[in-house]
């Protein structure tokens, strides 16, 4: 699938689940996982939201874990659906 790492990333960094970024973290803080879910969805061939939104989910509970990284699942389909449109 191909969907440039800038609107991932710019995508990840304006929703900034975890409140890092407003919090004057460095602008590259959500790097690793804005690459994550690059390199997953460019795996695949085509993908759904909800494919997303589980890729989105499980690239922020691997790096902080589910007691900081509270968004749900819904609120991760939201911000698939901005990546895919």
């Amino acid at each position: 699938m191909s969907i440039p790492y800038a609107v991932i990333k710019k995508t990840i960094d304006e929703w900034d689940p975890i409140g890092l970024l407003i919090t004057h973290a460095p602008a590259d803080e959500y790097d690793s996982e804005s690459n994550r879910i690059y390199d997953r969805l460019n795996e695949l061939s085509s993908a759904s939201i909800e494919t997303l939104a589980n890729i989105i989910f499980e690239a922020f509970i691997k790096s902080f874990g589910d007691d900081v990284f509270i968004s749900g699942f819904d609120e991760c389909k939201k911000i698939a659906e901005k990546i895919l449109t």
